[in-house]
């Protein structure tokens, strides 16, 4: 976007004065501010409808990837229980030799 600054606001200023008169520069002002506001209204929408599609594609993901994780949590679980069963194992037929 263009940089702006104060001189050039005034010069714009000035030049829509001379061109539009002081009877219709204000109302041309208005439908500026019009446009404005409208555009802003439609990239907020356009914000809001694409994080709406966001969640909608990575929400089925995130679970999978949850259940994923909770599985190979448990999966981690029982191994560690196993090795133990097998470590307690092998320490009581060393001690009855």
């Amino acid at each position: 976007m263009p940089d702006i600054g104060l001189i050039e606001l005034i010069l714009i200023g000035i030049i829509g004065f001379l061109v539009l008169g002081p009877e219709r520069l204000p109302e041309f002002l208005a439908q500026i501010a019009k446009v404005i506001r409208q555009g802003r209204g439609w990239v907020n929408s356009l914000k809001k409808q694409l994080e709406y599609e966001k969640h909608t594609l990575t929400n089925p993901i995130e679970s999978v990837k949850d259940e994923i994780k909770t599985s190979m949590d448990n999966v981690n679980d029982e191994v560690k229980a196993s090795i133990e069963d097998v470590s307690d194992a092998v320490n009581t037929e060393k001690k009855e030799k």
